[in-house]
């Protein structure tokens, strides 16, 4: 074997050598720090996959609250499917308020953006294909359109929870129903499983379930039982704000009564604010302190209860109650409103509820939108005849 001979190195060298390692391992040090700064920033921001992500052109922080009295303040909501390269105009520019421990109805037929509404201010639309192109949901005096999806993670089922429409959808088969309040319990409190589970039952016995009965799945309830699950599961951490989309529609009338009495107690005991959706204008008058009343996306009338009920101005409001049979009234027929809701992909110019009006004229098929008046404090009209007598 050949002696390997030994290479030596001038001292110099060597120190140039270090220095250069040195500069290196700064460098790469300094990559570290950059990405770990872009990480941050993207999170700061909202960049990324999901509902976070947000594109040129959506919304943007142009908006202030109006009046720091408001718990929830939507201001000029517009929102947007795109379907087989048509674009739906789901939400149109409605705007609403409510203070802390009040109820407001969301009224309107089938297709008017009811639900629409309550997911964008829960921002769980799903993206694509629906988009928020326009405005703001003040909650507690924060902009949810602006805040980033890691922080709406901790707000969602903490400080606003949704009771869904349809409970056989809303729960999961797979699960008990112990298991899946537990599971909200955990994510939002530092809970042991220990006091997860005691909490977990007592939310359920709250809405009158036995707390034996946690082991059980969703298909061993009743329908007026699986609607008592969800509502235990959207209040298990007290929330703020309860978007409660239709929560009786699945009901028959003797469990619907069990169920608003419920809601309505939780909500006095625990001073929740809630938006209520709904087409019943029973449930309204017996829950509701303001009420919205909503067509093709926009907010025809608004105003607190008794002035919507009292004294309705819009023609669409009146062909409401028109619809509804009364005990003091003699007529053989009911009054329905003529006509079916127009095409969310071609909405008519103007008034979108023209074409079934029947105090319609040319003016309200114009290009320009109709201007929302306050016939009396507190209560907005969207019509060309809103406070005349022939309204």
């Amino acid at each position: 074997m050949k002696d390997e001979k030994k290479t030596s190195r001038s001292p110099e060298l060597e120190g140039e050598e270090k220095r250069e390692h040195g500069k290196n391992r700064d460098h790469g040090h300094d990559r570290e720090k950059n990405r770990e700064h872009g990480r941050d920033k993207s999170r700061e921001h909202g960049w990324g996959r999901g509902f976070g992500r947000r594109h040129p052109g959506e919304v943007t922080g142009k908006y202030q609250l109006k009046d720091p009295k408001n718990f929830l303040e939507v201001q000029n909501l517009v929102v947007e499917y795109s379907s087989d390269k048509k674009i739906v105009q789901a939400v149109n520019g409605i705007s609403f308020s409510l203070k802390k421990g009040e109820t407001l109805g969301l009224v309107g037929e089938t297709g008017a953006g009811k639900t629409t509404i309550a997911k964008a201010i829960m921002r769980i639309l799903p993206d694509p294909p629906a988009k928020v192109k326009d405005g703001a949901v003040f909650v507690g005096g924060r902009d949810l359109m602006q805040m980033p999806e890691h922080k709406m993670l901790k707000i969602r089922g903490a400080e606003i929870a949704m009771i869904f429409q349809d409970p056989m959808t809303a729960l999961n088969p797979l699960m008990s129903v112990g298991d899946q309040i537990m599971e909200v319990v955990q994510i939002h409190n530092h809970y042991t499983r220990e006091e997860a589970l005691e909490h977990t039952c007592k939310m359920l016995e709250m809405v009158g379930i036995p707390r034996s009965r946690s082991v059980e799945y969703p298909h061993q309830f009743s329908g007026g039982m699986k609607q008592r699950v969800v509502i235990a599961m959207a209040l298990a951490c007290n929330p703020e704000l309860l978007l409660a989309d239709e929560p009786t529609t699945a009901l028959d009338v003797t469990i619907q009564a069990q169920v608003l009495d419920m809601i309505r107690d939780l909500r006095d005991r625990l001073n929740t604010s809630m938006v209520l959706i709904t087409h019943d204008l029973g449930v309204v008058a017996e829950t509701c302190d303001k009420v919205v009343i909503v067509y093709a996306g926009q907010a025809m009338e608004s105003g607190a209860r008794n002035d919507i009920f009292l004294n309705p101005q819009h023609p669409y409001t009146k062909g409401l109650f028109g619809s509804l049979p009364k005990m003091d009234d003699d007529s053989k027929r009911l009054s329905p409103i003529k006509g079916l809701p127009p095409d969310p992909t071609d909405l008519p110019r103007g008034c979108p509820f023209a074409p079934r009006c029947p105090k319609a004229c040319e003016a309200c098929s114009q290009d320009a939108s109709i201007p929302e008046v306050e016939v009396e404090p507190g209560h907005f009209v969207k019509c060309l005849f809103a406070g005349k007598e022939d309204a």
